[in-house]
């Protein structure tokens, strides 16, 4: 009768575990990366470089210093004014490069 049990409790078990890797496999977040037509990787880091470094001077000056919300905003700011695009990885257009 033990043995049963115990044998009940482990396909359960099982069972919880697999609904659970299922469910945390559909919620995903899509990847995203940096796009800007015409630049190399050796642009783009030297760009994403002066960027963190403005991102961080940023939040420090508004005594925010290490708060990723300042920082990605800022981040996504200066990017943006060099002519970068967040875009989902897919729809960088076939050929070009993403980073």
């Amino acid at each position: 009768m033990m043995r049963s049990y115990f044998s009940a409790a482990r396909g359960l078990l099982f069972l919880i575990a697999a609904v659970v890797m299922l469910i945390a496999s559909g919620c995903a977040s899509p990847n995203y990366v940096w796009y800007q037509q015409g630049k190399d990787r050796t642009m783009f880091a030297k760009d994403k470089l002066e960027c963190e470094e403005e991102s961080a001077l940023y939040a420090k000056q508004l005594d925010k210093r290490g708060n990723e919300e300042v920082i990605s905003a800022r981040m996504k700011e200066c990017m943006g004014l060099r002519g970068y695009v967040k875009v989902l990885e897919q729809d960088v257009p076939q050929g070009m490069e993403k980073f």
